[in-house]
């Protein structure tokens, strides 16, 4: 996936079985399709279920740790 933008024209949205006009386009790479249209509705759905899968995790620090705080966990 490449980015995600306002649809500009009149499209209808990509999902199966959805009428409503597309509000948002997701550019790819693809050999099928370039990018696919989606409504208001159909992308919050999608977020949801994505959220439910891929859950972001937490960035690694670079700073090294204080020595009390490598103390305290030893002792324990």
């Amino acid at each position: 996936m490449e980015k995600v933008e306002k649809c500009l024209h009149k499209v209808k949205c990509d999902f199966n079985g959805c009428r409503n006009l597309a509000n948002y386009y997701v550019s790819t790479r693809g050999f099928i399709k370039n990018e696919f249209a989606f409504c208001e509705n159909c992308m919050k759905e999608l977020f949801e279920e994505l959220s439910k899968t891929f859950v972001p995790k937490a960035i690694e620090s670079h700073f090294k740790p204080n020595r009390a705080v490598k103390r305290r966990k030893n002792e324990e």
